[in-house]
């Protein structure tokens, strides 16, 4: 339980850590870059062996993290793509409701328990989504665009079901040394992509983003190492609602509070619903 809630705080972080670079006009993809080059040293520094190239390539789980590093960048450029194009509440709602896929491999996959009880949490929960981020009057949507949030919507949710996956079968014990790998792979792929475009002259390289990159960096690191680790104690079905509920629930509150962001009332029966969502599957 406390893995699971240091997962939520420092997912939490990151999200508020975004919004504050919005504010002070810190080049995000420069930020993320470095964030995955810290995450790294972080793996590095806690790994307890001898580190030599064959304590990676002879795992099991070697072909995977080379996957998931590219995924996690690839997730991320079509989170902001997506909100660019799309809008950030479509963006929003995307991402949270892309649990249900880690949630359907629970019961296919992972053989989870079936209630009425869990069942019906797992719904509330992702109606919440819809409440918590629709804004006041009608959405507009550009059909042209819903490509970039169903992209999102399959690469978040293939995300969470491959972690899942990984340290269901392949992990045992592993989890620093993979995810160093992961977040080196993530770093190579968004350091050819930064170096591109401030060759190309489509941005210029800011010290901020090095600072920012470490503030970023070590919540990434605790959230992604605690997100896993959690993984054993609980249920697919459970863990993925329980935890994408609480992080949407906890930011928007930070939002009205600290950052006085306009919460609708039907904002508020979406917070009111998820978290009666989120005590249904507990009791379940």
């Amino acid at each position: 339980m406390f893995s699971l809630i240091l997962s939520i705080l420092f997912s939490v972080l990151i999200i508020i850590i975004f919004r504050v670079f919005g504010n002070l006009k810190i080049n995000a993809l420069q930020s993320i870059v470095f964030n995955y080059f810290f995450a790294v040293i972080y793996g590095l520094i806690i790994w307890h062996e001898p580190l030599n190239i064959n304590a990676f390539v002879s795992k099991t789980w070697f072909d995977l993290s080379l996957f998931m590093g590219v995924l996690f960048i690839i997730t991320f450029f079509l989170l902001s793509r997506s909100s660019q194009t799309a809008g950030v509440s479509i963006t929003a709602v995307a991402s949270r409701m892309s649990v249900m896929i880690p949630v359907v491999a629970g019961f296919v996959i992972f053989n989870d328990t079936v209630s009425a009880l869990k069942i019906g949490g797992i719904l509330l929960a992702i109606f919440s989504f819809y409440l918590i981020f629709k804004p006041e009057g009608s959405v507009q949507l550009n059909w042209k665009n819903i490509a970039l949030p169903f992209l999102l919507f399959l690469g978040i949710g293939t995300n969470d079901t491959m972690m899942k996956y990984i340290q269901h079968y392949h992990l045992a014990g592993d989890l620093t040394l993979f995810l160093t790998m992961v977040f080196f792979v993530s770093f190579l792929v968004g350091m050819v992509i930064m170096l591109y475009r401030i060759i190309a002259g489509k941005e210029n390289f800011s010290c901020k983003s090095i600072l920012s990159g470490f503030l970023l960096g070590s919540f990434n690191f605790g959230s992604t190492y605690y997100f896993i680790k959690s993984m054993s104690f609980f249920e697919s079905s459970v863990f993925f609602p329980v935890v994408n509920v609480s992080i949407v629930v906890l930011t928007s509150l930070i939002g009205f509070f600290v950052f006085k962001e306009y919460l609708s009332r039907i904002n508020w029966i979406g917070i009111i619903v998820a978290i009666a969502a989120i005590l249904l599957i507990t009791v379940a």
